[in-house]
């Protein structure tokens, strides 16, 4: 990390040096003379523009700005501004400094480029205002704004290495904690949302007049952990936003009851349906969100065994880089099985989780080994062709498509039910993002489901 620090910080002195070194000394004067005179202004003006915005100004206070901040920046200004080529390696391992301690108080750049530009304004501001020649002003402003560009770029250039080892170690100790002790975790988790629940019940039940409040869900030991370890380890899935709102929900009534006097019967017997039934919920979300870990460690969907859409984005970042360095051809494709929700319907869930399972293995049968297949939502597969074009792309694809129409799947002893899938892919076209290609294959696969489905089409 070090050697790619060194070798970005010489790839930008070599713009920035000759820069400098080019300046007329009436543009040096001038320089010096708003470092010296408006450093502090500017470094007002660029926090001032911050707090304005409510989501900066939760990571800052007026004393942290007043006291150390503003400090620290004017004299930045002064640097940018003032220093000569000579010194410029040192003030570039500064910005990287700068810009590593922002990732980690959790300052995003886009602020700081904020900020930025209102030192940009106020520069011109002073240009201005002290009736600068027309020519020499745009020479001093030119240099400003590109000293002030230059240092925000290495900081970001910081903050963003920062952040992706951060983001990197926070995954790896998640995964860790979540592979070592889940089972354990859920059992323990488990007993201490029943402890709580049986002691709210006892509470309400015993007929003994209460002192003090009971003890919130929120504030029990099942809700520190949800709190602080769960939302961490699990992430904002859709699970845990349900468990939150069953908590709030308890929380809630519990609120509104006043337990130093007699509760009425039917007020009481209301009050603890809801709490059961809630902590019921409450168990089935977390018993969802730990059958999934079980898969987490080798990227495997629970039902299917297909790879999990969760790795999808990795996957697709590496094969579409090794497309346009190779200029090798690459073909992504999705397969939706036609009318999943007659079978569901029709059947029952049972059974259409065996259809997706059968789907599934002929799927991976019948892929080759370079090629990686996804359960990807639902009723849809999603299929990454390495070094496929449109033609070899299509050849394997219709083969699957028969395949599927032609393999029988016996829905229950002796009847076997049709199943089809239709299909839309589209070729790498050389764009970089690889949500392009799925969007495209998104919309072939809709155009194959308009025309008839049991189909192929292709997003050009």
């Amino acid at each position: 990390m070090q050697e790619e620090i060194k070798q970005y910080i010489s790839v930008i002195l070599k713009e920035w040096q000759p820069l400098r070194a080019e300046l007329p000394q009436n543009v040096i004067v001038i320089l010096r003379n708003i470092a010296e005179e408006q450093s502090d202004n500017l470094a007002h003006r660029f926090y001032e523009s911050l707090f304005k915005d409510p989501a900066i100004a939760r990571h800052l206070s007026y004393e942290l700005v007043e006291e150390q901040l503003s400090r620290s920046l004017s004299k930045w200004v002064k640097a940018i501004l003032t220093q000569d080529e000579s010194q410029f390696e040192t003030l570039a391992q500064q910005q990287y400094h700068v810009g590593g301690v922002h990732a980690r108080i959790g300052i995003p750049v886009e602020f700081v480029q904020r900020g930025a530009r209102q030192l940009k304004y106020g520069i011109y501001d002073y240009i201005t205002q002290h009736n600068i020649e027309t020519e020499l002003g745009l020479q001093v402003m030119h240099y400003a704004a590109m000293a002030i560009d230059i240092a925000i770029e290495m900081m970001s250039h910081a903050y963003a290495m920062s952040h992706y080892r951060a983001t990197r170690n926070e995954e790896a100790y998640r995964m860790h904690v979540l592979m070592n002790n889940a089972w354990q975790e859920q059992g323990k988790q488990q007993s201490a949302l029943s402890s709580w629940e049986n002691s709210v019940i006892y509470g309400l039940v015993s007929g003994v007049h209460q002192s003090e409040a009971l003890i919130k869900i929120s504030d029990s030991n099942f809700g520190l952990w949800f709190r602080h370890k769960c939302v961490r380890q699990f992430g904002e899935t859709e699970q845990i936003q349900q468990i939150r709102l069953l908590m709030t929900t308890i929380d809630q009534k519990m609120a509104s009851l006043d337990i130093t006097t007699d509760i009425p019967v039917e007020k009481l017997q209301d009050l603890l349906r809801i709490i059961h039934a809630c902590c019921q919920k409450i168990s089935t979300y977390m018993e969802m969100l730990f059958n999934d870990v079980s898969h987490m460690q080798d990227g495997k969907d629970a039902l299917t065994n297909l790879l999990n859409k969760r790795y999808l984005p990795i996957v697709l970042k590496h094969e579409v880089s090794l497309a346009m360095e190779n200029h090798l051809p690459l073909s992504v494709a999705i397969i939706d099985v036609d009318f999943f929700k007659k079978v569901n319907d029709e059947w029952g869930h049972t059974v259409g989780d065996r259809a997706l399972t059968h789907v599934a293995n002929l799927l991976s049968d019948n892929i080759r080994a370079s090629d990686y297949v996804f359960r990807y939502g639902g009723e849809e597969f999603l299929i990454v062709l390495v070094e496929a074009g449109q033609s070899e792309a299509y050849m394997l694809l219709e083969r699957i498509r028969r395949i599927v129409s032609s393999t029988p799947f016996e829905a229950v002893s002796g009847k076997n039910l049709p199943i089809t899938v239709s299909i839309g892919y589209t070729v790498h076209d050389g764009h970089p993002d690889y949500n392009q290609l799925l969007n495209r294959a998104d919309v072939a696969l809709y155009e194959a489901k308009r025309n008839g489905r049991n189909r192929i089409e292709q997003h050009k």
